[in-house]
């Protein structure tokens, strides 16, 4: 029996609902630290936060993307249950994170740059011709910017960050594979 035919006959019909994304929640160590980077390196702005929270937290949003965090409940527990990713995770995503759509990535590592803070992973191109980047906030949340290249800018990024030896590969333990081999595209130069 096929996937879907097997997941359908074990579960109940239910009426279509439609969802949209509200919010991601962090957990933070510093809220000072953390409204720093979220405005002034991802550019998102501060919102009005209820007053009815017994807890200290922020509100950010920046187009269709809201982020809320809250300030840890115990100094150093944070750091004490966060998971440690390897540096081969941290550079093909393969770890936990939230993404966000962006019109160029250069806003935001002209920001990183002048805080003295480096791109956590990427880049990659993938076979959709969206570049993927990582960074990370001051509490170590990986957040994965996305751009959508044309198809014909896409093959040549791929080219390019091939040729500089900064490509990283789909998962930890894989090759990054020359694109002119794996897609059969042949530029002059």
């Amino acid at each position: 029996m096929r996937h879907n035919q097997l997941l359908k006959s074990r579960t109940k019909e239910l009426p279509a609902r439609t969802m949209s994304m509200h919010h991601v929640c962090l957990v933070v160590s510093d809220i000072a630290d953390t409204r720093d980077f979220y405005v002034n390196v991802l550019g998102f702005e501060e919102i009005h936060r209820p007053t009815d929270f017994v807890f200290h937290g922020a509100y950010f949003h920046n187009g269709d993307v809201e982020v809320h965090v809250v300030q840890e409940s115990e100094p150093g527990r944070l750091s004490r249950h966060a998971p440690e990713w390897g540096g081969e995770e941290l550079r093909t995503g393969l770890c936990h994170h939230f993404a966000v759509m962006v019109d160029s990535f250069e806003p935001f590592l002209a920001a990183m740059r002048e805080r003295g803070l480096e791109r956590a992973g990427g880049p990659r191109v993938r076979d959709d011709y969206v570049e993927q980047i990582y960074i990370a906030d001051p509490d170590g949340h990986v957040i994965e910017l996305l751009y959508q290249h044309t198809p014909e800018a896409g093959h040549a990024r791929r080219i390019e960050i091939f040729d500089l030896g900064i490509a990283v590969p789909v998962a930890p333990g894989h090759h990054v594979l020359d694109p002119r081999a794996k897609y059969g595209v042949h530029y002059a130069g």
